[in-house]
Parts: structure tokens; C-alpha cells; sequence
């Protein structure tokens, strides 16, 4: 990957969301310094070429309880692959190909694969030899056509799974695998959520996103929202998300977004 002399830190489960705005917003200004013209809506495609990131299209095995829609193997360089099942999804849905892209660019760009190559995983076995997960991969739960309640539920049973595997796991080399098996359909959550962090920011930079609501101030419903999503082409949950990150909306009582303060206090506060 070519980072266009841009730094960016080793990252840790410990760092904050605000260093990796900070990383995003290089990396956004630079792109768009290269290409010499204006426009809100970040070319993803011309994105991952400008940093020598290559794409490719597969068929991917997936659980009953997730989607993968793209994932990085961490022993192949710069490569995301896109999951072909969902081909048709992505040509309707250009703002959900847009974000889940920038997802893995993410996990590129924030050094998440060098992790994988030198850490030394912690086991639950003293005699096992660690091994990264197979994939850092992009999952659907959250962000597309579930409930909080769905995944709450889907969360209490993945742990409850894993439980039992824990328990049975020393003395049976089948639930030994199985664990290892569950454990690697997953990246590492904090490495999930700077991902989704890094996707956010770089789709919806934050200095333009300020000069805009210079001009065009948020209200209370979801109209507001809606028209920013449509500015940066972008799924309006993830809209929501920046926003609330933020601290520019706050969600009252019949979940109905209000605005909190105006974006010259908070980037004084940044």
C-alpha cells in the first residue's frame, strides 16, 4: 500500500476514535488534493487505486448468523476481496459498496494485518501455538437489516457458544478446533470498530462536513440527516453514527435526533 508519506501510529484496543478520525481526514485531504476538483462523495474505486490496494471478486462461505460482505486474508498483501454473492446488492446500494469498502481499507490503512504477522496472541491453551483469525472481514449484523434486539440476541448466543466450548475445550480436541473454528469467523472487535470508525470518517470527512453545516445548520428530525447522507452518498445510519460521535445530535426519549451545538463549538472542543 502506498501511504502517500502520511504517518499513522501503531494502533492499539486502546487508542481513540479521535486518532483515527485524525488518520482518516490525512488521508481524505491528500486524496483530494490529488485529484484537483471538488466533490463530497469519495470514489471509492479511485480510492483504493490511488493507494495501490487491489480488489477482487469471490464467492465467500458464510455462517447462518452473519454476512461477510468483503474481507482481507492478513498473509496476502493489500488485497481486499468483495463477496460476488452480493454483486446486485452493491450495484442498487452504492452507499452500502462505499462504506463496507472503506471498511477494509480501514484495516489497511491503520496497520491492522502487521498486528497479525508479530503479535503474540494470548491462548487459552499454554501449549497452543497461536493463530491469527483467517479473515478481517466486514460483517452485516449492526449496520444492515437487524435490530439492536437481533444482535443482542445474536451476541448473547455466540458467547453462550463459546462458553461451553471453553469448558469442554482442554479435554476434547473436536471442541478444542470448534473454539478455534468460532473464534476465527471474527476479527478482533476493537479492530472492527476502528475499521467502522475509519470508514466513517474518510466517507464523511469531517472539515467538509463543517463547512457544509456552516451553511446548512442540523434541526430536530430526520430530514436534516437524510439530506446530509444524500451530500456525501453515504447509508443514513452511518450519517447518524458521525453525527452522534460527533456530538453534534443527541436522540431524546421517542428517538427523534436533536441537534446539541453548532459545529464551530465542537471543533473547538476537538
Amino acid at each position: 500500500m502506498i501511504t502517500h508519506g502520511i504517518q499513522t501510529p501503531r494502533l492499539t484496543e486502546f487508542t481513540k476514535h479521535d486518532v483515527v478520525d485524525s488518520i482518516a481526514l490525512n488521508f481524505s485531504r491528500a486524496f483530494r488534493q490529488h485529484l484537483a476538483h471538488h466533490n463530497d462523495v469519495l470514489d471509492v474505486d479511485r480510492f483504493v487505486d490511488w493507494l495501490d490496494i487491489s480488489t477482487e471478486w469471490d464467492f465467500f462461505d458464510e455462517t447462518d448468523s452473519s454476512s461477510c460482505f468483503a474481507r482481507i486474508d492478513p498473509g496476502v498483501d493489500d488485497l481486499i476481496q468483495i463477496n460476488q454473492n452480493y454483486q446486485d446488492l452493491f450495484e442498487t446500494r452504492p452507499d452500502v459498496y462505499r462504506v463496507c469498502l472503506c471498511h477494509e481499507i480501514g484495516h489497511l490503512v491503520l496497520g491492522h494485518c502487521s498486528y497479525f504477522a508479530t503479535a503474540n496472541h494470548p491462548s487459552l491453551f499454554e501449549d497452543d501455538d497461536s493463530k491469527p483469525p483467517n479473515f478481517l472481514h466486514k460483517n452485516s449484523w449492526a449496520q444492515y437489516g437487524l435490530s439492536s434486539q437481533d444482535v443482542r440476541k445474536h451476541q448473547l448466543a455466540l458467547k453462550k457458544a463459546q462458553e461451553q466450548l471453553v469448558k469442554i475445550a482442554i479435554v476434547d480436541p473436536k471442541a478444542n478446533q470448534d473454539l478455534r473454528d468460532l473464534n476465527d469467523k471474527f476479527e478482533p472487535e476493537w479492530m472492527f470498530w476502528q475499521a467502522e470508525h475509519f470508514s466513517r470518517c474518510i466517507t464523511i470527512p469531517s472539515d467538509r462536513l463543517f463547512e457544509i453545516l456552516d451553511s446548512r445548520p442540523l434541526y430536530s428530525g430526520w430530514r436534516s440527516i437524510g439530506e446530509l447522507a444524500s451530500v456525501f452518498e453515504v447509508p443514513l445510519g452511518t450519517m447518524k453514527t458521525r453525527l452522534t460521535k460527533l456530538k453534534l445530535i443527541t436522540m431524546d426519549e421517542n428517538g427523534v435526533p436533536s441537534p446539541t451545538r453548532t459545529p464551530q463549538e465542537t471543533q473547538l472542543l476537538l
